[in-house]
């Protein structure tokens, strides 16, 4: 008999494939129901709050229908980040219909040991970068038992932290519920995990060491490179003016911060996501903001021109103002900036100027490797660079779905992904990246979500309403289609739906809109 068991429902209160959300000692438990077979895990995600029992399952899958999280209703184990943390798993016993919970005497299913031990692997595995990719890649290698060197390498060595809550909370003043830092100091610590301060200067792959600014050199068994990417800076007069900034650290977003607080109008360069969400959280805070974008419609290349336009709809409902088909001649200043001078003549008064060109691959140290015109290191299905190298996150050209055209893709999840994937093949476990891409944009507290890879499509099939008027919300599912084949998708007010479109994308299949149809939560129901 357990120790303390706790009746929270009966067996006809949840219906067969269903779930249900119950309370366990004031604990929210997700109950999942097949047969006469009951499981119960954590209903809470660790990642950010996202209620479980409003995602999807599939098999023994649950995804969170907010950032797409996924666990392993067995284990409570996190099977897909952004999560890194497991969600608790309750034992289930039926006594007569009746559902009676308890907490198992178990260590997290995702909890590396808290200290090595006392027989050690002798190889070093370094990560060079505390980002996403890096962070996760050093958590999945004590994960996985590894018990040899674990070295990070960073120039900043930071503890990592969410770097997408910059700019879609830290500018606004509001209080995102992501987890940052990722893991705290101690984490790294009590796990046996080195975080130094080095900036890499050079890679030696043949000799597998790698070669610091400051003259030392760190020899590695397998490493892994994950340092992300720059900024891209305008060459253009006044352009060196204080108060003219990029977004990519926190020490930006803090002195961006320190900026705005006395500062009455600002300028974003780019009408890109990162741009966008600035331009939000800005007017947000209560500053006149101005977008300057090449583009006539932002976010035409990813998602088309009417969800383009609804954006900008949404933008001007909140007041900032748009220069759109613009290009920056100059700044204009006496010391720090005070306007932007623009190629028609126009000059906008500015305060403070935001710059969201995107970012190139960090990848000066890379030479010798194969690299694509931009910087991007090429890598295969398992993300090999070289023997015993490795490159994850913004810097790597990865095949698509593990066998199609190399691609690189600059989102967060993806990086974290990699981050384990690499991870794994450092300790020989032959895993390969074939994932869904997914992301998301957060501007003025709604979320749209993104499925899939399209740099072109031949129509757009929707769903839903993409401008909605002042009075109510946007709400739409997206479909981009080429030769006939959903290839991705994009959603807002669609959490469940995106989060069913990562699974059904994930079954290889050939879909098309007609099969998806409104609702692809429904389908991915009746297609397990």
């Amino acid at each position: 008999m357990p120790q303390h068991e706790v009746e929270v429902a009966v067996l006809d209160a949840v219906e067969p494939g269903g779930m249900r959300q119950v309370e366990m000692d004031g604990e929210k438990v997700l109950l999942m129901r097949d047969g006469d077979t009951v499981r119960a895990v954590g209903a809470v995600c660790p990642h950010a709050g996202g209620p479980l029992a409003q995602g999807v399952r599939n098999g023994d899958r649950i995804v969170c229908p907010w950032h797409k999280a996924a666990f392993c209703i067995r284990t409570g184990a996190v099977l897909d980040p952004p999560a890194l943390d497991a969600i608790p798993r309750y034992d289930v016993r039926l006594d007569a219909g009746r559902i009676l919970l308890s907490k198992p005497a178990e260590a997290s299913a995702n909890a590396p040991a808290a200290s090595p031990p006392a027989v050690l692997d002798k190889r070093c595995f370094v990560i060079v970068g505390a980002g996403a990719a890096g962070a996760v890649a050093a958590q999945t290698l004590r994960e996985a038992g590894f018990t040899g060197r674990v070295v990070m390498l960073d120039p900043v060595n930071r503890v990592p932290y969410d770097r997408t809550v910059l700019s879609k909370y830290a500018l606004s003043g509001r209080k995102g519920a992501e987890k940052s830092p990722l893991q705290t100091q101690a984490f790294y610590r009590e796990h046996g995990i080195e975080r130094r301060t080095a900036e890499v200067k050079r890679i030696d792959a043949p000799a597998r060491q790698i070669i610091c600014a400051d003259g030392s050199v760190v020899a590695y068994d397998a490493a892994l490179l994950a340092t992300g990417g720059t900024p891209v800076l305008p060459a253009m007069p006044g352009a060196g003016l204080e108060h003219v900034y990029t977004l990519r650290s926190r020490s930006d977003a803090d002195a961006i911060l320190e900026q705005a607080e006395r500062s009455r109008s600002a300028v974003i360069f780019g009408a890109s996501f990162i741009g966008m969400e600035v331009a939000a959280s800005l007017r947000e805070r209560g500053l006149d903001v101005t977008v300057v974008g090449r583009e006539a419609v932002p976010f035409t290349k990813q998602l088309g021109e009417q969800v383009g336009r609804a954006f900008v709809g949404l933008h001007e409902q909140h007041g900032v103002t748009f220069r759109l088909g613009s290009k920056v001649a100059a700044l204009e200043g006496d010391g720090q900036v005070s306007a932007v001078l623009l190629d028609s003549g126009e000059r906008i008064a500015a305060d403070l100027v935001v710059i969201g060109f995107g970012v190139k691959p960090a990848t000066s140290y890379a030479e010798g490797l194969n690299r694509q015109d931009d910087g991007g290191i090429i890598v295969d299905a398992n993300l090999c660079a070289a023997p015993g190298l490795y490159a994850a996150g913004d810097i790597a050209y990865f095949p698509r779905r593990g066998d199609g055209a190399p691609i690189r893709v600059e989102h967060w999840r993806v990086a974290e992904q990699h981050g384990r994937v690499a991870a794994l093949n450092m300790l020989g476990q032959a895993a390969r990246y074939e994932a869904v891409p997914a992301f998301w944009t957060i501007q003025y507290m709604l979320r749209l979500d993104y499925v899939g890879h399209a740099e072109e499509w031949d129509s757009v099939v929707l769903h839903g309403d993409v401008d909605r008027g002042e009075s109510k919300k946007p709400e739409f599912l997206a479909y981009y289609v080429r030769d006939s084949r959903v290839v991705a998708a994009a959603g807002l007010g669609r959490d469940k739906d995106t989060a069913a479109l990562i699974e059904l994308f994930t079954m290889r299949r050939d879909w098309t809109a007609a099969d998806l149809g409104e609702s692809p939560a429904a389908v991915l129901a009746t297609a397990q």
